[in-house]
């Protein structure tokens, strides 16, 4: 009896520690390749390759959720600006659902773009081919990526990875100190469940 209890205890500490862990950032082909592309890009320039980050992940798919039934000519106009998206709608609403941190948002710059059926070579002429984008993909201060889409919308966002542009949410320093805490109770439970057997 006192083994299933045991039992019983590890496994609900297990789902706990599940659910604290990062989820994957789950891809679209075409948000691959774009960044695939992205990174080969900067690798001709001799520029560090931008790394994957779920939050920026997380911002980049709301904002073109928000974005899918907007018409392309509705951004001919945009310029980014890290750190200020007047633009962008809901944007305030995005980072509070991906539970970021809009401090940590500052040197942000999010690069929307419109092609037809997300035709690859455009994409990538519209990104490297525009003075727009071009100054914030060739700086080297720029490391880390996320990446969304929807229909016609392609959104880039690339980041510092720095205390002002890493994406981490308030509450990131809390929720490892839980994991780690969890991750302690299932070796514990799991050490007492060996010596009972």
């Amino acid at each position: 009896m006192l083994s299933f209890k045991l039992g019983l205890y590890l496994l609900i500490a297990s789902v706990f520690v599940f659910h604290l862990l990062p989820n994957p950032v789950l891809c679209d082909d075409d948000e691959e390749d774009l960044l695939h592309d992205i990174n080969i890009y900067r690798k001709v320039l001799n520029l560090p390759p931008l790394e994957k980050s779920d939050k920026a992940f997380c911002l980049a798919e709301r904002i073109a959720d928000d974005l899918e039934d907007k018409k392309c000519d509705e951004f001919g106009g945009y310029y980014p600006v890290p750190g200020s998206n007047p633009k962008i709608p809901n944007f305030q609403k995005s980072v509070s659902k991906c539970k970021i941190n809009t401090n940590t948002t500052k040197d942000g710059v999010i690069m929307p773009v419109c092609v037809h059926e997300l035709d690859r070579d455009a994409l990538f002429s519209n990104y490297t081919k525009s003075n727009r984008y071009t100054k914030y993909l060739n700086n080297s201060k720029y490391k880390i990526a996320g990446v969304g889409s929807e229909n016609d919308w392609m959104v880039l966002i690339i980041s510092t990875n720095t205390a002002s542009g890493d994406f981490s949410s308030a509450t990131s320093l809390l929720a490892e100190a839980w994991k780690s805490h969890y991750l302690m109770l299932v070796f514990f439970f799991s050490t007492i469940v060996l010596l009972f057997n």
